[in-house]
Formats: C-alpha cells, sequence, structure tokens
C-alpha cells in the first residue's frame, strides 16, 4: 500500500522499460558488423540514462487507492493502529479487573528509600543506614506528584537531580526517618564525584541505591461492569500518561545533550525480549497480562510520534493536507521519510549495542 502511495510502483515500472529499452540497443550494436557501422554513419548512440529526479511521480486517479480517498478517511486508517493498541491494552485491563485475579497497584509514600550499604570512602558512609527514609533534601519534603509508580519514580529522579546540583564541597541536609518507629533525624552529607573505570569523574552522589518508600501493593478487582471499566480507562489512562511523559522527557533530554535522566534507561529489541522472557519465566500469569498491556501502550504512543516513518508522521502530512488543501510535495514526503529511518535505525542499533553489553556484563 506504501509503494503504491508514494508512486513507488510506477518509478520501478518505468525503470524496468528504460533497462529494457537499453538491452535491446546493446545487443542490436553486439550484432552489427563494421561495414553496417561505417554504412549507417556510426554505431547507434546510446540514449543517456535519465537522472531519476527529472521523472515527476505521478499520482495514481484511482479513486479506491487509499492516496485518493478524503483526507479524513486516511487519518482514520492511519489512525486505526494506534487506536487498537489501546482498545487491546484496555481490554487487557477490563479482563484482570473483571474476571482475573485483579490489577496490581502499587502503594508508595513520600520519601526515598536507601537500598545499598554506602559505598566505601563515599559521601554518606557512617552517615545513612539501608532502610533509611529520606523525607527532606536541602530543608525542602520529598514528596510525590502522585500516589503511582511514575510519580515514586520522579520522586527518586528529582532527589538525585538535587544531589547533583549541590556545589563541590558544600553539604547537603538530610531529613530521614530511621529504625523501626521511624525516628525524626537530620544528617549531612557532602556529595562527591566518582570516576568510573575509566578514571573519568561522573555527576555529584551520595554513594547509595535510592528507590521509591513502597508500602504495599493493592489489588484493584471488582464484578460489576461499570466499575470494571472505569478502573480499567483509568489504569490505562495513568499509564499511557506514564508513557508518554517519559518518552518525552528522554528525548528532550537527549536532544539537550544531558543523556538519559536519572531513573531512565533506554532498551531495544534485545533488552525486550529479555525482560519479555523473565517475566514468563515467573509463570505469573497476571504479570504476563501486565506486561503484554504495556507493551501495547508503548507500540502505540511511540507510534503516534510525528516522525514521518511512522503512523503519527503520515498523519501529520495529512493533517497538512487538510489544512493547505492541496497534497503535499511526494518527493518531499519521501526525503523526510528517509531522514527519520535513518534516525530509527540508528536508535535501534544504539540500543541494541546496550542491550548486549548489559547482557555481557550480568545485568
Amino acid at each position: 500500500l506504501n509503494f503504491v502511495t508514494f508512486g513507488e510502483a510506477d518509478r520501478r515500472q518505468r525503470q524496468q522499460q528504460r533497462e529494457q529499452e537499453q538491452l535491446e540497443i546493446e545487443q542490436e550494436m553486439a550484432q552489427q558488423t563494421f561495414l553496417q557501422r561505417i554504412l549507417n554513419r556510426g554505431p547507434k548512440q546510446v540514449p543517456q540514462e535519465q537522472d531519476p529526479e527529472d521523472f515527476e511521480i505521478d499520482y495514481y486517479d484511482d479513486p479506491d487507492l487509499l492516496q485518493n480517498r478524503p483526507w479524513f478517511e486516511r487519518a482514520v486508517v492511519l489512525s486505526g493502529g494506534v487506536i487498537m493498541n489501546l482498545v487491546l491494552a484496555f481490554a487487557l485491563y477490563f479482563g484482570q479487573v473483571s474476571v482475573g485475579p485483579g490489577v496490581p497497584q502499587p502503594v508508595f509514600q513520600n520519601g526515598v528509600v536507601v537500598t545499598s550499604i554506602a559505598q566505601r570512602d563515599s559521601a554518606s558512609k557512617g552517615i545513612l543506614n539501608v532502610g533509611d527514609v529520606i523525607v527532606g533534601v536541602g530543608g525542602s519534603p520529598v514528596t510525590m506528584s502522585g500516589n503511582n509508580a511514575m510519580g515514586a519514580q520522579k520522586e527518586v529522579s528529582s532527589v538525585i537531580s538535587t544531589i547533583r546540583a549541590v556545589p563541590e564541597g558544600d553539604q547537603l541536609k538530610l531529613n530521614v526517618l530511621r529504625g523501626q518507629n521511624k525516628q525524626n533525624v537530620d544528617v549531612y552529607v557532602q556529595p562527591k564525584r566518582v570516576a568510573n573505570d575509566v578514571g573519568q569523574k561522573g555527576p555529584q552522589s551520595i554513594g547509595v541505591m535510592l528507590s521509591p518508600n513502597y508500602i504495599e501493593t493493592q489489588r484493584l478487582q471488582t464484578k460489576n461492569v461499570v466499575e470494571a471499566s472505569k478502573i480499567a480507562y483509568s489504569v490505562l489512562y495513568d499509564t499511557t500518561k506514564q508513557t508518554l511523559d517519559g518518552l518525552l522527557s528522554l528525548i528532550s533530554q537527549l536532544l539537550m545533550g544531558k543523556g538519559t535522566p536519572p531513573g531512565q534507561s533506554v532498551s531495544g529489541p534485545i533488552g525486550l525480549i529479555k525482560a519479555g522472557s523473565e517475566v514468563v519465566s515467573t509463570k505469573d500469569i497476571t504479570a504476563v497480562v501486565m506486561f503484554s498491556a504495556a507493551i501495547s501502550i508503548n507500540l502505540g504512543v511511540v507510534n503516534a510520534l510525528p516522525l514521518p516513518a511512522l503512523d503519527g508522521g503520515q498523519l501529520a502530512f495529512v493533517l497538512a493536507e487538510a489544512l493547505t488543501g492541496r497534497k503535499i510535495n511526494q518527493r518531499l514526503q519521501e526525503n523526510i521519510t528517509g531522514l527519520a529511518v535513518l534516525f530509527l535505525l540508528f536508535v535501534a542499533v544504539t540500543t541494541t549495542f546496550g542491550d548486549v553489553g548489559a547482557i555481557l556484563a550480568g545485568r
């Protein structure tokens, strides 16, 4: 369908005709004798190959082709894939809520938890302990933007960003809840730059791993169809919004040259297969269903991006046509699409190398 839409089939047919004509002329020249060439005043001149750029790509006028349908019909077709991705995720959530064991919903509280022992010679050595809950940084409370996994992860990223922004040599005040009685204490740490394996110093760190303040996991389940639909829609909306926010944050950070945001990582096909195999190996049907729904939402969100190689990019061309009242230059569309494909291939290759490196490193 894309070949026909972009005139590729017509271009290939013309190219084959030119090649056939060229072959016939060469065969005729090979059969001519020297005398015949003189009588004919030399061999026939082989017509020079015309630059493909000089050929105009024609639009087919068949009204049944997608490219000749009204713009709103093409918009519906192009958006169908994204919509079905979201519908599939909604159906999976609805099934889990209504007839399954329920959708797991983690519950978090304000603060971030220290989950590793302070590294040797780190800023937190002898100051922070495993299980400490940091509820204040630099005199400001640590609060979540929402009681969900993404909000909790943003809270961790915010704390890490604050630590990295401390001027070198300055101390940072941390308000900590410690022990089973959650005793409230204030401690002071001096963030340090940690050198990597090649001796390069990275961003400032306090030398411990930080995680969201997870409390428990609740199961959202009901036999009422209306309530199940509301819960499924709520989970779908939250997951889609979290996926979109995370993707936009990642793209903006990369474009500004700041690297991957704290607490986020990028995986390609290999990383996806590895994660999927780990989920399936648990033999937990709920984990498999939730993973499938998350993959479907990710595909829908990514495919909706306004990149010409994706449905979102083709939809942008259709909307531009609707606004201007005329078709977008097809040669321009091909050039833009080609650049977008190269960008996506670059991302796929780099993420693949990252996934392979992670597997070799045992992560």
